[in-house]
């Protein structure tokens, strides 16, 4: 039988009450509202509402409408996800966090899993006295698209932070992205097409590898110093047995290893990459974090327009944000025509108000004070890692940024490390996650960008976990020799 048109809109309303859109005790649309937005008669409407008033889903306030009834106990409730029963390799740390997000937690507890900075730090006073003078003083252009390659004082500002890093850049060669990622998105899309094999810094970065994966790219990973990268020797006999398209490095503050690349190492990438017409997708986002003095890029050895580099704002000022860039040198038409395919601008309002306090806000004393504090932030939880977990286990001493890289005894194992810690609100980023292949099931990494006494007793917990599995696991091994 053909269900009615009124029993069609019951049916669309219950829906968004069973999902949680419409929670108990919220108003719903109006009759004449939903009348309007469905394109169907005010009777229909009234009939709907009448029926779900009589299943006791809604009930009505005389002279204000209709509100969503809260259900008894013994009425099943949504599903909510369990954090903790899921597995980071199957579905990454961002899916993990949505579902603290899910269950009404910003983050979980004790966030050391995803690379984010204490919320504190972000200039939020001044960014937000910003964002209400733009709205009130460039309304039309807060508002309106501004177009690929984005916000020309943005541009402006960006290419005068690059003389820091040995840059000489023009405006006309930065295109305005929607954070990094997007920007090494876009760079992997116009170097390569499915099946093309781009080399890797191993660990590498973990949330570039289901981005890998989805454009079908074969990854070859090389091992990295925790002093200086890659091997150039082993890099150059790759290059010569293997059809390399593209190379992609971290080479300021390492992602997850924290070195950085000596200068005359960054020249002779850039010449051996060039020489074999193998271009360098470099990432940057942690470069104006440097402890010391602020690194050069790869991209200020480069004279053919081979580099390309991405960076972005979101682990100096704040990650929501979203406001990155790139510099694609030769291939800025290819670049360029791809961005505004794929979401032809970046939030405009963002662009204005992140150019502003380029200009106006104090920036380069922003991240002095900010270096400084994670400097300090770094050590205390490097010291504390080495205090609380098992003897034997190694942690990198990071050249700037904030995160640290753990190397525990082989035995144990930190996925299973991960399942424990996430019962109590506690997520890292297990060592598996940084590699394609079985690789660093005894690692882990860990953010600094949040640091206190609760991040102090999480570590301590953690310790405690990895102490008692080691216990175990020798245990195991002693009863099956006897």
């Amino acid at each position: 039988m053909k269900p009615t048109r009124y029993g069609q809109v019951a049916e669309r309303i219950l829906n968004l009450i069973n999902n949680g859109v419409l929670k108990a005790g919220e108003k719903i649309p109006s009759i004449r509202q939903l009348s309007r937005e469905l394109n169907v008669s005010i009777n229909t409407v009234k009939e709907a509402y009448w029926k779900l008033e009589r299943q006791n889903y809604i009930f009505a306030m005389p002279q204000s409408g209709f509100y969503v009834q809260k259900q008894s106990s013994d009425t099943p409730a949504k599903e909510e996800i369990d954090p903790s029963r899921l597995d980071p390799q199957e579905v990454s740390l961002c899916h993990i966090y949505g579902a603290f997000q899910n269950m009404g937690q910003c983050t979980p507890e004790v966030s050391l899993g995803i690379a984010t900075l204490n919320p504190e730090f972000w200039p939020t006073q001044k960014m937000g006295r910003y964002f209400q003078e733009v709205i009130r003083y460039q309304e039309k252009e807060s508002y309106n698209y501004i177009m690929s390659p984005g916000y020309s004082q943005l541009r402006e500002q960006i290419a005068r932070l690059g003389l820091s890093s040995g840059l000489d850049l023009s405006p006309d060669e930065i295109i305005i992205t929607n954070g990094c990622h997007e920007a090494v998105f876009l760079a992997l899309m116009v170097l390569c097409k499915p099946g093309d094999s781009v080399v890797f810094e191993s660990p590498m970065y973990f949330n570039l590898l289901q981005l890998l994966e989805q454009l079908n790219l074969k990854i070859i990973e090389l091992p990295s110093s925790q002093i200086e990268g890659v091997n150039l020797d082993t890099l150059g006999f790759v290059i010569e047995n293997y059809p390399i398209k593209a190379m992609f490095s971290i080479p300021n503050v390492n992602n997850p290893l924290g070195f950085s690349m000596p200068i005359w190492k960054k020249k002779k990438l850039v010449e051996l990459l060039t020489e074999n017409n193998i271009s360098l997708i470099e990432d940057d986002i942690y470069g104006d974090l440097c402890f010391e003095t602020r690194d050069e890029t790869c991209k200020s050895f480069d004279a053919e327009g081979n580099v390309i580099l991405c960076s972005s704002f979101s682990k100096t000022l704040a990650p929501g944000l979203r406001v990155g860039w790139i510099v694609p040198g030769k291939y800025y038409d290819q670049v360029i025509k791809m961005k505004t395919l794929l979401n032809i601008s970046t939030a405009s309002i963002n662009q204005i108000v992140v150019a502003r306090y380029l200009k106006e806000g104090g920036y380069e004393r922003h991240l002095r004070k900010l270096r400084k504090d994670l400097k300090k932030q770094v050590s205390g939880l490097r010291a504390c890692i080495l205090k609380y977990f098992p003897k034997g286990t190694k942690v990198t001493n990071p050249s700037g940024g904030f995160l640290l890289w753990a190397e525990l005894p082989e035995s144990i194992d930190t996925d299973v490390i991960y399942q424990e810690a996430v019962k109590e609100n506690i997520l890292f980023a297990p060592g598996s996650l940084f590699a394609m292949k079985d690789k660093y099931s005894n690692c882990m990494r860990l953010n600094a960008g949040i640091w206190n006494e609760q991040v102090e007793r999480a570590i301590k917990h953690i310790g405690r976990l990895c102490v008692n599995y080691q216990k175990k696991t020798v245990n195991k091994i002693v009863k099956i020799a006897s």
